[in-house]
């Protein structure tokens, strides 16, 4: 079945929470409590990123801030509404992280609505979970993570290979080789799941700068 990807503005938003991101991963101190997630290598080369590369980087098809869309557990602690809204509650907040993890938040919470195939491709989330998202009330989901530090979190932090690609051949000059690890990148995340369909998955990944996609497990509300 064949739809549509991203629109070029919301691949501009994209890139506008890329770039926020990793200035706050490169330097805050919200950025310490990220960069301790990553590997110790990868960790010195994000504090070593230049604005230049920063500005490379940032142009990814996707989101290198992660939402934990694939904690299940988590969002269902978040959403549920008989559920304890303080069970999750982080107590050292910080008003630039904040900013971004709402910023990000509702930038996907807008575009699952629209298009939860486009929210898909650029957060690495499943299609049940940005169709959720998309069920939720805005007012009342930024109210359940107001305050929660540990929402946002950089992309497969735990994987050296993911930022080896992103931090090497995604920062050439050379504009095809950053949009070919860039597009390797995005494979990686759509795939993460062990229980997705991963040809479609890969076809939309390899087709998302000029999104005509297919996949085949739409799974629609009735």
């Amino acid at each position: 079945m064949n739809f549509t990807g991203p629109e070029p503005t919301d691949l501009v938003n994209v890139k506008s929470l890329n770039h926020a991101f990793l200035l706050q991963l490169r330097a805050s101190s919200s950025g310490r409590q990220w960069r301790r997630r990553l590997p110790t290598a990868v960790q010195l080369m994000v504090k070593g990123l230049t604005d230049l590369q920063i500005g490379r980087l940032s142009a990814t098809p996707f989101l290198l801030m992660s939402l934990r869309e694939r904690d299940a557990d988590y969002w269902h602690v978040l959403t549920t509404d008989d559920s304890n809204p303080d069970l999750l509650l982080a107590t050292d907040r910080n008003a630039d992280s904040e900013s971004l993890s709402m910023a990000g938040l509702a930038f996907l919470w807008a575009l699952a609505g629209r298009n939860p195939y486009a929210a898909r491709l650029v957060s690495g989330a499943t299609l049940n979970w940005c169709e959720h998202l998309a069920d939720c009330i805005l007012l009342q989901l930024l109210q359940r993570t107001a305050g929660r530090h540990d929402l946002l979190q950089p992309r497969l932090a735990g994987s050296e290979e993911f930022w080896n690609k992103l931090l090497g051949p995604g920062l050439s000059s050379e504009r095809d080789v950053r949009k070919a690890a860039h597009l390797t990148a995005l494979q990686s995340i759509l795939t993460e799941d062990p229980t997705a369909h991963y040809r479609p998955l890969k076809a939309a990944a390899c087709s998302t700068l000029a999104p005509s996609l297919r996949v085949a497990d739409r799974n629609r509300r009735p």
